[in-house]
């Protein structure tokens, strides 16, 4: 079974370890340093002894046996446990020697004339000096006793004092952690009591210039951007409820109305034309939103070929002839010849859309193509026509499903071509933009990337 701690025992946990770490390591670097001041002061003191031990052999001749061990018992400090040893340095003075030494130690005190030792828990010093065309060698060790005794009670000190310092360590860092994140639990409160019956809620930013304020932040504009989503779903399934219901009750009329009584050939054919008609706007419709729906859910899904924007626009003139030859559409630029790269059915889809807008809503008027170059490695198709023009304050919602400037509602249409043109402009990395004037006509600029192949 996995173990998962909260953010707040991580970094109570993280933080405990790390400052323990750092405590264990000052705490022995502590214990380090202070012993090895304790045997350099230790040492300093057996050399101290060594060369009293030296001064008092060269008097030797002037004192008693006896006067000589009451000077060393009652005037000299002798050291715990000393030991000393003066022997004549010759080829065989190690077989002259009472105690036993370190080897390495004897060779370092012959060959450099002063050396040191550590043992257990005995220390020595060793010093050469001359007399009378002599050389002579002092050996001395001791105990430092108090030394020993206080570097225990330090490395006492130093682990009850660690395990004190750890403990309060984690309990301190447990609390601080709490309180670090006690505006994120706050938030994330805040965030579980909005739903979708209350979206205009917002989590409290504080201060906007540290993390937790910035988080806060951009959790408020995603929240912004799911009740924009949330509006535009709601208008989108109004309206398209609105648009299915009126063929569909118009069809539903006709068909009641029919057949109620017996009706004449003409009346009859009447109601079956009305029918076909709403049919045919309702098919219309439901297939306009299902290319929107398409192009929304499965942008990746469509096959890309680099294509000649001339053959993409006389494609789209020539299907448009089709359905109304009355329509107008002048070509003219030099730039035709270039190429860009995506789906062709669907930048066809897109271009007529714009040019049967074009043509309608100017009353079959000529309508003008001019392709051009442009900065950024991308080209511009624009679209003028003579026509009625878009309000000011419609434009920017002229890529909205189902909505309609109020000057064009008396024209037909369903209000899902732009938006549908929007998004495959879109899926192709490109821009649309409309500048209108009313009473003169509208120019719509299509920006596309270029195809270097």
């Amino acid at each position: 079974m996995s173990f998962t701690m909260k953010l707040r025992e991580r970094l109570s946990l993280s933080f405990s370890i790390v400052a323990s770490l750092t405590l264990l390591f000052f705490g022995f670097a502590m214990f380090f340093f202070f012993s090895q001041y304790r045997k350099n002061e230790f040492n300093n003191r057996l050399k101290q002894r060594v060369e009293v031990t030296e001064k008092m052999f060269l008097e030797r001749e002037n004192f008693s046996d006896q006067a000589f061990r009451t000077i060393q018992e009652q005037f000299l400090n002798k050291l715990p446990e000393e030991t000393e040893e003066v022997v004549e340095l010759t080829q065989d003075f190690r077989s002259q020697l009472v105690l036993e030494y370190p080897e390495s130690f004897l060779e370092n005190v012959t060959n450099n004339e002063e050396a040191f030792f550590e043992r257990n828990d005995r220390q020595g010093s060793g010093k050469v000096f001359h007399v009378g065309g002599k050389d002579y060698l002092v050996l001395l060790t001791a105990k430092d006793d108090i030394g020993v005794r206080l570097m225990d009670h330090f490395l006492t000190i130093i682990f009850i004092g660690l395990a004190i310092c750890i403990i309060a360590m984690v309990l301190v860092s447990y609390f601080v952690s709490g309180w670090i994140l006690n505006p994120i639990v706050q938030k994330i409160s805040q965030a579980n009591s909005i739903s979708a019956t209350n979206l205009h809620e917002r989590l409290n930013v504080g201060n906007a210039e540290d993390e937790m304020g910035q988080l806060a932040i951009a959790f408020n504009n995603l929240l912004d951007r799911v009740a924009e989503a949330f509006d535009t779903q709601r208008s989108f399934i109004d309206s398209a409820s609105h648009e299915i219901r009126n063929p569909l009750t118009t069809i539903i009329g006709e068909a009641e109305f029919a057949l109620q009584r017996e009706r004449t050939q003409e009346e009859y054919i009447h109601s079956l034309s009305s029918i076909s008609e709403e049919a045919d706007r309702l098919n219309t419709l439901v297939n306009s939103l299902l290319k929107l729906s398409g192009i929304n859910t499965r942008k990746a899904s469509y096959p890309e070929e680099v294509f000649s924007i001339a053959n993409v626009l006389e494609s789209s003139i020539n299907k448009l002839h089709s359905l109304n030859p009355d329509q107008k559409v002048i070509v003219s630029g030099t730039e035709l010849q270039l190429k860009a790269k995506g789906n062709i059915h669907l930048m066809e889809t897109a271009f007529i859309n714009l040019l049967d807008n074009a043509c309608k809503f100017s009353f079959n008027k000529p309508v003008e193509v001019n392709v051009t170059d442009g900065p950024d490695n991308n080209f511009t198709v624009i679209i003028k026509d003579q026509g009625i023009g878009i309000p000011p304050e419609d434009i920017p919602k002229v890529t909205q499903p189902f909505h309609r400037a109020h000057n064009a509602r008396k024209i037909t249409g369903i209000g899902i071509g732009i938006p549908l043109t929007a998004k495959i402009i879109e899926l192709h990395n490109g821009m649309l933009e409309f500048d209108s004037e009313l009473s003169v006509g509208t120019e719509v600029k299509v920006m596309l990337p270029k195809s270097a192949f």
